[in-house]
């Protein structure tokens, strides 16, 4: 459980309490994208302006997981010390830190993503992973981690968390997980487990609908409620809900809409906070998605959001101070129900010891920074480990006819069937590494890009063209409203191309989904490495020609064995 507070931390937590305003205490309990602030970022004058107006407890800042990291380390510690300084209650600053502080702030370091570290499956290395997540977020003046990402995946074809999680058994979830949150925790970064009551069940998508969790009471707490219960006991400081319902607990009338976690008293107060015994801050998932946005007007929306048991409303957009303001005037919402949250948020703040910033709002407790990474020692510790997950997780999923690992002396020439049109208007260059490390060991490499005419690669065969391999490489990104957990488009044509040819027996490499074997049962071969990292796709090559062994083992159950 975590630590109690000290005497002085707990005496900060009154008095700054008894201090507040109302608007200060309703700015406790939502949380501004700083990224959509409408003025230059280091303005002070207008930043001060708008914490005096709109006094917020904390800031979303960095890469969201929706899109690419962005800055530079030191530029987002400038840019905090300076809210810090401006703002008389500390803030605290949330991040999209998945994997790694990388994957929010592209000057820092990128893990391969949670699959990768289920396929090595090692504590100590889950423990390693939130270490540095939290030495290097902090130094970038990060305090809060929405991460790690404790779904399991149930169903093969959800769009959410297929390439987010930790796989789809609950122990090996609960286990790695708990590492994960307690390398963050005990080097200054809180940890959010994500998304109660549990996404990975739905083919559907929350951004888009309310989504449902649909299995039975009892088959719930065999999984996710197992996995809650051991992040809990471990201490895990926040935890986020989801616009996902849970029908067994939260019923509703035939042909009435579902209930999401982030409007639900059931979910959120009865199971989360009183039977599973959470007593830290609860924050909603991002209240612009629809699956919030479909449960009515925006006043009953926050309220609901609010009075369910939620402490912290994501992005609920300045309007929130005028409705919680009205809210608490009309008695839809108490004083006491509001003075709770704001204690949970002070009480975690001072956890995080944001009493010791400085007046100028420095934190002691970061890390410094040199040319915007840690210094020498611990950025190199972070790149190392980053770099014994991309050799660990290379899983070897199917080698019927042993034509792995590939005699470097006997091949020459080989096919890559190329697919980089999985999503429109977005080309995915890490991919053409895969054929540059091919090149760059003297390959004679041919690729098929286009799929038109579909049997350009019966024509080849036919004037005589031989490969020594061939490798059909696959990347479908998922979340970001591109949501191809299967082989779609250009990428599914693919599929039927190959199947024209009569002489390649094609290597499957999936560089996203571990379930490939879903849509193209015919693989004989087939390598998991779960993303583009670097590092990954480096050792997935070394290992298909023997130079080091697959160690990763599948996380979840790749193929359909219903």
């Amino acid at each position: 459980m975590p630590r109690a507070l000290t005497n002085e931390e707990q005496n900060w937590v009154e008095q700054t309490l008894n201090a507040m305003s109302l608007p200060e205490k309703i700015g406790q309990t939502m949380q501004a994208h700083a990224g959509r602030l409408p003025f230059k970022q280091n303005d002070e004058q207008a930043l001060a302006a708008y914490l005096n107006k709109y006094p917020v407890g904390s800031f979303f800042i960095g890469g969201e997981v929706i899109q690419k990291a962005a800055g530079k380390a030191g530029e987002y510690r400038e840019w905090i010390e300076l809210l810090q300084k401006l703002s008389r209650v500390p803030l605290l600053f949330s991040g999209d830190l998945e994997a790694g502080a990388g994957s929010a702030v592209r000057s820092l370091t990128t893990f391969p993503p949670l699959p990768a570290l289920a396929a090595a499956d090692d504590e100590a290395l889950a423990y390693a992973y939130g270490k540095f997540t939290a030495l290097e977020g902090r130094a970038a003046g990060f305090t809060w981690a929405l991460a790690p990402t404790v779904d399991i995946v149930r169903n093969w074809m959800n769009p959410i968390i297929t390439t987010r999680c930790l796989g789809d058994d609950a122990k090996r979830v609960a286990r790695l997980s708990a590492a994960i949150l307690r390398g963050m925790q005990d080097h200054g970064m809180a940890a959010c487990a994500k998304h109660f009551p549990g996404d990975g069940v739905d083919y559907r998508d929350q951004h888009i609908i309310t989504t449902i969790n649909d299995l039975s009471e009892e088959e719930w707490f065999g999984t996710y409620g197992e996995v809650s219960a051991h992040l809990i006991q471990a201490g895990v400081m926040t935890y986020m809900t989801g616009h996902i319902a849970l029908p067994w607990l939260e019923k509703v009338p035939h042909g009435e809409p579902p209930v999401p976690a982030t409007v639900s008293y059931p979910i959120t107060t009865q199971l989360l906070r009183e039977r599973l015994g959470f007593e830290g801050v609860i924050l909603s998932d991002a209240l612009d998605m629809g699956g919030f946005l479909a449960w009515g007007d925006y006043r009953k929306r926050i309220v609901d959001c609010f009075n369910c048991g939620t402490d912290v409303l994501l992005w609920p957009g300045v309007r929130y101070f005028e409705v919680m303001e009205q809210a608490l005037a009309d008695g839809s919402v108490t004083i006491e129900r509001l003075d709770a949250s704001v204690r949970r948020v002070l009480v975690l703040k001072a956890r995080l010891g944001m009493l010791r910033l400085d007046p100028a709002g420095r934190d002691p407790l970061a890390q410094e920074l040199r040319n915007d990474t840690l210094p020498q020692e611990l950025d190199l510790e972070a790149r190392e480990l980053s770099r014994t997950l991309g050799e660990r997780c290379v899983t070897l999923v199917r080698n019927r006819q042993q034509l792995l690992p590939l005699d470097p002396l006997k091949t020459k020439r080989v096919l890559v069937i190329m697919l980089n049109k999985a999503t429109e208007g977005r080309k995915f260059t890490r991919m053409e590494l895969f054929v540059d490390l091919l090149r760059a060991r003297g390959l004679e490499v041919d690729l098929l890009e286009e799929f038109e005419p579909l049997d350009t690669l019966q024509m080849w065969e036919t004037s005589g063209v031989r490969w020594d391999a061939a490798f059909a490489p696959y990347f479908m990104p998922l979340h970001g409203m591109m949501n191809t957990a299967r082989p779609v488009g250009e990428a599914a044509k693919a599929i039927w191309a190959m199947l024209h040819a009569e002489t390649i027996r094609p290597i499957g490499v999936s560089f996203a989904t571990p379930y490939l074997l879903r849509d193209m049962p015919f693989l004989d071969t087939l390598v998991n490495a779960y993303s583009l990292h670097a590092e990954s796709v480096e050792f997935t090559v070394k290992a298909l020609f023997g130079e080091v062994p697959f160690q990763g083992v599948s996380p979840v159950q790749a193929e359909d064995h219903s």
